[in-house]
């Protein structure tokens, strides 16, 4: 008679199975949740980087339209930065629009506006437009769908989304 006190094949094929799908939902979930506070990260800091701006713009239309109270470089004197450069050629901004005031914000450029807590990895930046006071980030976010996201508003489109 056989001993029945040792697993047999078939249920040892079953509970690798089970484990296996066990571990692949814990990573799936733990990277959808790195994902969401990572989305989270760059919102919180385009808001940030929002606010000054709406700052900087409200002394702007007091000063009269005086360019020298815009923070950062020029987006026109940045056009040969290789980063600035990728993020124009797809096509997320029109600088070409004359009534538009974009500008470029380094970490340097942060430092300035006291946004010390906002981080920018290397070879980055914000790109901010003084009229409209959007914000723009040049490395984006890319969700799980394939496509990157440059821009404050979409940015927040797609966080409310995911946190339906």
């Amino acid at each position: 008679m056989k001993s029945e006190k040792a697993m047999t094949l078939i249920t040892t094929a079953i509970l690798v199975v089970v484990i296996t799908a066990l571990v692949f939902a814990i990573v799936y979930y733990a990277r959808m949740q790195y994902a969401k506070e990572y989305l989270e990260d760059i919102k919180t800091d385009m808001l940030l980087v929002q606010a000054k701006v709406k700052t900087i713009q409200g002394e702007y239309t007091l000063e009269k339209k005086k360019e020298e109270v815009l923070k950062g470089t020029k987006i026109a004197d940045m056009q040969e930065n290789e980063t600035i450069k990728q993020f124009l050629e797809n096509e997320n901004i029109d600088i070409s629009q004359k009534d538009k005031k974009y500008y470029v914000l380094s970490e340097k450029d942060l430092e300035e506006l006291d946004l010390k807590q906002v981080t920018l990895e290397e070879n980055t930046y914000y790109i901010v437009e003084y009229t409209t006071n959007e914000v723009y980030y040049t490395k984006g976010f890319t969700y799980s769908d394939g496509n990157t996201y440059y821009e404050l508003t979409e940015i927040e489109n797609l966080h409310a989304n995911i946190n339906e």
